[in-house]
């Protein structure tokens, strides 16, 4: 895999990806000040009296614990929260690995966090001191044109990256805690953290949920629905995923929750199907090292399923040719194709009248749903967690959640500010 991510590099900086030395955006350490074409400010303003800690990226394989200057309110429309619970995404592996262009050493890591609000600046309304809330992990201003269509991972003003805009030809939203590419913003893997545009990119959450039941509207669970919503999974469907990490078995738990008929889970980590079958109720799993994956789908759903939801990401491809295939809206295909076009079989998308849909997640158009479930017992994201570590533990939490050692599927980082939560208990079976 090592000679893949390298070829990975040279392609980016083929295009325009650049790696660490050609990145326009510059690090998140201070120094040059850093404003998208909008102004936003990408590098918060610094506190030199006060420290906090922040898990930060050093290279690959090599996180570390640190003391950095607390962030200030910057912008009209920021707050600055204190970070009670935070965790580690499956996404944040591809940089712990060193699998993602534009990471600078020093970075601090992270877009899945929660707390209390400890200022706002002079343009917030909704969001006050003192409020409980969660962040979104894509950086929405809520009112240019991709906002407008509810398109808020697609922020047509919070990502400066013009490396992003070379590879794709056009930018995401700007997302905490990853990497250049998508803004240089530092994340929530930390006691402190600023947050822009914080009306739009916070929810306020009830005083009555433990944060292990809340954390995870911030990306995973939210990931997990829309997942879902692009399969429209529903009643009268089936269902397979590939890969039983914590967002396929989230979006297996959706899919139940949806009405799914028949759901599969496919993966290669026998503790991770065992886990998910002992919380999902009538779960099919297949272990692709164990048995081909076509004639186990075939036992269990003759003619294969409705809906097909990859949920693994590309730092486990398995060959080069894997590696170097890696703006909302819709592609209609009526075309004639016969067979591939650049590696991807078009020909046959085409000719079964195949829908493909993709995209990172706009949490905020889903959020406020999620939680009323959450609250109604309808939906429980606690069934993933299976450690809790203090922050300072990161190095180690990173560690085996990549090795998948320990049994571990999702940690959650408490800081200082959190409430113990209750012991990590098995939810019943829906």
């Amino acid at each position: 895999m090592e000679a893949v991510h390298k070829a990975m590099e040279k392609l980016a900086t083929a295009v325009g990806g650049g790696g660490d030395k050609t990145q326009y955006t510059g690090g998140n350490l201070g120094g040059k000040k850093i404003v998208t074409s909008h102004g936003v400010s990408v590098n918060a303003d610094k506190d030199p009296d006060h420290t906090m800690r922040a898990v930060t990226w050093q290279g690959a394989k090599n996180i570390a614990v640190e003391e950095r200057p607390r962030p200030l309110v910057t912008d009209p429309k920021d707050a600055v929260v204190r970070i009670t619970s935070t965790a580690i995404c499956g996404s944040d592996l591809h940089l712990y690995l060193g699998a993602a262009t534009g990471m600078e050493k020093g970075d601090i890591l992270g877009h899945e966090f929660m707390g209390i609000v400890e200022a706002v600046g002079p343009e917030c309304t909704k969001v006050h001191v003192g409020d409980r809330v969660v962040a979104s992990f894509d950086i929405a201003c809520g009112e240019c044109r991709s906002c407008s269509h509810k398109a808020y991972s697609s922020c047509d003003v919070t990502n400066p990256s013009k490396d992003q805009e070379m590879l794709y030809g056009h930018r995401t939203a700007g997302l905490f805690g990853y990497a250049h590419i998508t803004g240089g913003y530092e994340g929530g893997q930390a006691d402190y953290v600023r947050v822009p545009f914080a009306d739009f990119n916070l929810l306020h959450l009830p005083s009555d949920l433990p944060d292990n039941k809340l954390l995870l509207l911030s990306d995973i669970l939210t990931t997990a629905w829309f997942s879902t919503d692009l399969g429209e999974v529903g009643p009268g469907k089936t269902v397979a995923i590939w890969g039983a990490g914590p967002g396929g078995i989230l979006a297996a738990h959706c899919s139940q929750v949806r009405g799914a008929d028949k759901i599969i889970l496919i993966d290669n980590q026998q503790y991770r199907l065992d886990h998910a079958a002992s919380k999902i109720k009538g779960l099919e799993t297949i272990n692709f090292d164990k048995e081909k994956v076509k004639t186990a789908i075939e036992r269990i759903l003759p003619g294969g399923p409705d809906v097909c939801i990859e949920a693994v990401g590309f730092h486990y491809c398995k060959s080069l040719h894997h590696a170097v295939m890696m703006k909302g809206g819709t592609i209609a295909c009526i075309g004639v194709y016969v067979g591939r076009v650049n590696g991807f079989n078009i020909g046959g998308l085409m000719e079964k009248g195949l829908t493909l849909k993709a995209g990172q997640t706009p949490v905020q158009k889903y959020w406020t749903q999620l939680l009323d479930m959450v609250r109604s017992g309808k939906l429980d994201p606690t069934l993933v967690i299976t450690h809790e570590m203090p922050l300072e533990d990161a190095p180690h939490a990173y560690k085996i959640f990549n090795d998948k050692a320990d049994g571990c599927i999702k940690v959650v980082l408490k800081t200082g500010a959190a409430k113990p939560e209750a012991a990590l208990a098995s939810p019943a079976k829906a």
